[in-house]
């Protein structure tokens, strides 16, 4: 077994990996020229990080659209917000503490409103939570492989890559910071990974 049970870093598992699939003993430029810039990435999909996300409905819908990708979510079926509370993440166009203000007494407050009375009037958990909307904060862990990573940001990360400026910026601030996170796991590589992200899509 290659990875954390030798204590390998994931530098050397891809080395490793690209030593089995040419049976020949592997350099980090095979690594960089048939991984990275060729997208021989069969290799590259051994490598899996695990994170901890918050983020809003829509974030989630958007996250789930990529392959690759294990995830564990809070489930607001069996949530009881009003003893949990409620978490909300606000609108990219909400920039001002009035706006902000206004989205909770027009929006928020209501929904909530209709929530409780559902709970009050003996319906389930389920049924209550299709009251409240896409602003509604939720935790996950989602274990995403490197190539994954790599896709993912070069659709939706703005700061790393030219096609990122089209994304919603919750989905291109949470991509950006997953692949940086992997900078101290990945450093022999990491610059790699960057340029092909900076490539963008398509």
């Amino acid at each position: 077994m290659v990875g954390i049970y030798n204590g390998l870093s994931a530098d050397a598992v891809l080395v490793k990996a690209f030593e089995k699939n040419y049976k020949t003993p592997s350099k980090p430029k095979v690594v960089e020229n048939y991984g990275f810039v060729q997208q021989h990435a069969e290799p590259i999909e051994l490598l899996s990080f695990i994170y901890e996300f918050i983020f809003d409905r829509a974030t989630e819908a958007e996250m789930n659209r990529y392959r690759h990708n294990s995830k564990n979510y809070e489930s607001g079926r069996y949530i009881n917000y009003i003893k949990h509370g409620l978490t909300i993440v606000f609108p990219d166009d909400c920039h001002t503490e009035q706006e902000r203000k206004e989205f909770l007494e027009e929006t928020v407050i209501p929904d909530f409103k209709a929530y409780t009375k559902v709970l009050k009037n003996k319906g389930k958990k389920q049924e209550a939570r299709r009251r409240l909307g896409f602003y509604v904060a939720v935790e996950s862990v989602f274990g995403i492989n490197l190539r994954s990573l790599w896709h993912m940001a070069r659709q939706r990360s703005h700061e790393l890559s030219p096609n990122g400026r089209e994304a919603e910026p919750q989905i291109s601030k949470v991509v950006t910071e997953a692949v940086k996170s992997v900078e101290p796991h990945l450093p022999q590589f990491y610059n790699s990974l960057l340029m092909q992200i900076k490539k963008g899509y398509r």
